[in-house]
């Protein structure tokens, strides 16, 4: 008869019972980390601005309220052109949407033919307009549950106001902040933390801030190819997918597919789907081997499987904020590899 000796560590449950109630209180709280986690980030771009007019004995909070000023300013005018823009694009859309299903079915019939395929159109628009009520029932579902979340949005609304109180305080006492946890770090695990932040910092800052200009780049690209193959909406399509690039590949994916579509329903021809195929084509080739290479380089040291997963994982746990704070967490992990590495 053997007897198994199970020893227990009480302190080692005790840490594991704290770390899982950390996690689930921060699953909880998903929402103010968003806030929190977008503030903290804005706050971390614009603090070298900041530094240098420092640099220059211009008080920090002077700065920061003139910076802040300024970039509502820009939000503000950028709006003005946009909404109309938007609201018009999409007005055109809603009234020509008998006009898109008709030549949608008009290409999948020459596309059938093309493609000596038997396609009978009558009866595929009768089986859509027998299941018309059905789908007509999940869009005002859909409608309806989002406007029982009404009150969510107020609560939503409230702490998007947050967001530019918190950058300020962040942003005037950014370098305290950094200084403590610096200092907190290498107390704790009794090793200096400074080299690791300095890596992290540059790693970091250069492929945020190049992002974001790649993102630019691209979007007012997609839009202009839009433009040449007189698809609508070009600016929203454009936009959306230049915001989405910040994820890789997905930018391209979503305005390739939604431009296709909707070359094929405006037109309903070959000639302006494959005038969307070589825009875009053409953009990413650009964007692989001129735009990426030179502004972001290999910044982040991550390959875009590892980029994409971090960003998956963080917003499956923590949502948004989750997402902000998945790429530095990543990031940090790659500088701590590479150091112990090279240890």
């Amino acid at each position: 008869m053997s007897i198994i000796k199970v020893e227990i560590n009480y302190k080692n449950l005790l840490i594991a019972a704290i770390a899982t109630g950390v996690v689930v209180l921060l699953f909880k709280l998903q929402t103010i980390i968003t806030v929190f986690a977008v503030s903290f980030f804005i706050a971390y771009m614009f603090d070298p601005v900041v530094d240098k007019f420092e640099e220059r004995k211009i008080p920090r909070s002077v700065t920061i309220l003139v910076m802040m000023a300024l970039t509502a300013a820009l939000i503000v005018l950028l709006l003005a052109w946009l909404i109309p823009v938007a609201a018009s694009e999409l007005q055109y859309l809603s009234n020509n949407v008998a006009n898109y299903v008709d030549s949608l079915f008009g290409f999948v019939q020459t596309s059938a033919a093309v493609f000596d395929i038997q396609l009978d159109v009558n009866t595929l628009k009768q089986h859509i307009g027998s299941h018309s009520s059905d789908y007509l029932k999940e869009i005002f579902s859909s409608m309806s549950s989002l406007m029982s979340s009404f009150s969510s949005m107020v609560s939503v609304i409230l702490n998007i106001a947050l967001v530019p109180i918190l950058v300020f305080y962040f942003l005037k006492d950014f370098d305290k902040i950094l200084a403590k946890m610096l200092e907190f770090l290498n107390t704790r695990f009794k090793m200096d933390f400074t080299g690791y932040y300095r890596e992290f910092d540059n790693i970091l800052s250069t492929y945020f801030r190049g992002q974001i200009i790649v993102a630019a780049i691209l979007g007012l690209l997609y839009t202009l190819v839009l433009f040449i193959a007189g698809i609508k909406p070009a600016v929203i399509v454009g936009t959306v997918s230049g915001i989405l690039s910040v994820v890789p590949y997905l930018g391209f994916i979503v305005g390739f597919t939604v431009s296709v579509i909707l070359a094929a329903l405006q037109y309903g021809d070959f000639l302006h789907p494959t005038m969307v195929i070589a825009g875009f084509a053409l953009v990413q080739f650009f964007e692989g081997n001129f735009i990426t290479p030179r502004i972001l380089g290999g910044s982040l040291g991550l390959h875009p499987t590892a980029v994409i997963f971090s960003l998956m994982a963080g917003g499956a746990l923590f949502g948004i904020g989750g997402m902000i704070i998945a790429l530095p967490v990543a990031a940090f992990l790659r500088v701590l590899i590479n150091q112990r590495s090279a240890q």
